[in-house]
């Protein structure tokens, strides 16, 4: 299902249009519309003023000046104005089309800035081909599938030089503390993506079991001081943690390097993908794909799914199917598209990964779900009618033609 972009009578209008529009007599399909155009009119008037900073920019020639003068004028940082130049300068010499999608409206600020990350540290060369290959596919992605196109896109365009990103990247590991208010603080930890998910899973998996015990705590503040408790040496636990990569045999057995994926991340390099097959006590389940590296048929005749058919469902849809929800497929329940009282089986074409709030949701009959032409999960809300749809993502990259 190709999404296409709606266009509604409030297209094009000047935010302060807009602002004064009575809304009383809308229905909530109308009111999105309305939303829709805010949207729109905000990523417009991004593109205006970064296009203002860098004609700015160029006026003044001198850079350090430039700064400064945006930042008084604007009330903010120095450091502030200085990224804001930067990154007016990078969108309108180097990622034109990203720019031209914010000056539509397609795309929104934080989106662009993902985008702009993600380009950070790559030749200009690789910048411009990694912006016009996701030109067409960006604005139809949700952050979470930005970011794995992102990482995907740039492995295929440059993979000679991700040995050298990652051996970088993975210097400037830290921690660090950020103060808050109300004798709060916040610790930031950077490292490598597959040990933090690592960390994180194994955290989860303690506060879900103290849950089941009765403790009153959320999950949150369970997570806090378990994280806590743990670090400090006041707690101990046997629970093991897991993270799920998925990648070709072909690559594990480094006859290949195609690139390999690490669930809730997004795609990684061959030598990212050995390096966790090899270095951690690796369980490995073998699951045969179509030529496009998606996942074959699985059924079973029973309302509970086994563990290899869950686990099948969680490898291919990845995250919950609900387009707007990016939880992560082990986190989630296994739930018959068709209801097993009606005749639905306990397959892997009827099953799809839902987390808990949008299992209820559809249940509930807010919102509809449908399954397209190319196997992307369709939902259509009850009260607008309106569809959103979230494509899959290949389990492996596709074997070379």
């Amino acid at each position: 299902m190709n999404e296409q972009r709606r266009h509604s009578p409030y297209t094009g209008q000047p935010p302060s249009a807009l602002l004064t529009a009575d809304l009383s007599p809308l229905s909530a399909d109308k009111r999105l519309d309305v939303i829709a155009a805010a949207d729109e009119a905000r990523s417009q008037a991004e593109a205006a003023y970064l296009r203002s900073v860098d004609g700015f920019a160029e006026a003044v020639k001198d850079p350090r000046e430039a700064v400064d003068l945006l930042a008084v004028e604007r009330k903010i940082s120095t450091v502030r104005a200085d990224r804001d130049i930067a990154l007016a300068r990078k969108l309108l010499h180097l990622l034109p089309a990203t720019f031209a999608a914010l000056a539509e409206g397609r795309l929104n600020r934080a989106r662009v800035d993902m985008i702009d990350r993600a380009t950070t540290g790559l030749s200009d060369e690789t910048a411009r081909a990694v912006d016009a290959a996701i030109s067409e596919l960006a604005w139809l992605k949700n952050p979470q599938q930005l970011g794995y196109l992102l990482r995907r896109t740039i492995l295929a365009i440059d993979p000679d030089g991700a040995a050298h990103r990652r051996a970088t990247a993975k210097k400037n590991r830290r921690v660090s503390v950020e103060n808050d208010y109300d004798g709060m603080a916040t610790q930031h930890w950077h490292d490598t993506a597959e040990n933090i998910n690592a960390v994180q899973d194994r955290i989860d998996t303690i506060a879900r079991e103290l849950r089941r015990k009765r403790d009153p705590r959320t999950m949150n503040e369970l997570r806090a001081d378990i994280m806590r408790d743990l670090l400090l040496g006041k707690y101990s636990s046997k629970t093991v943690a897991h993270v799920y990569v998925t990648g070709n045999a072909s690559t594990i057995l480094g006859l290949d390097d195609l690139p390999g994926t690490l669930r809730g991340y997004g795609a990684i390099t061959a030598d990212q993908l050995r390096e966790i097959a090899f270095s951690l006590k690796a369980t490995w389940t073998g699951v045969l794909v179509d030529d496009g590296g998606y996942p074959k048929k699985m059924a079973e005749k029973k309302y509970r799914p086994s563990a290899a058919l869950k686990e099948f469902v969680q490898l291919r849809d990845n995250t919950c199917t609900f387009p707007a929800c990016y939880r992560v497929a082990d986190k989630t329940d296994y739930d018959h598209l068709r209801p097993w009282n009606l005749n639905g089986p306990t397959d892997s074409e009827n099953g799809r990964c839902e987390c808990r709030r949008h299992h209820l949701a559809k249940h509930s009959g807010r919102w509809k779900v449908e399954v397209g032409a190319d196997g992307e999960n369709i939902w259509t809300s009850a009260t607008t009618l309106r569809s959103y749809s979230k494509t899959r993502e290949p389990l492996v990259s596709p074997m070379p033609s």
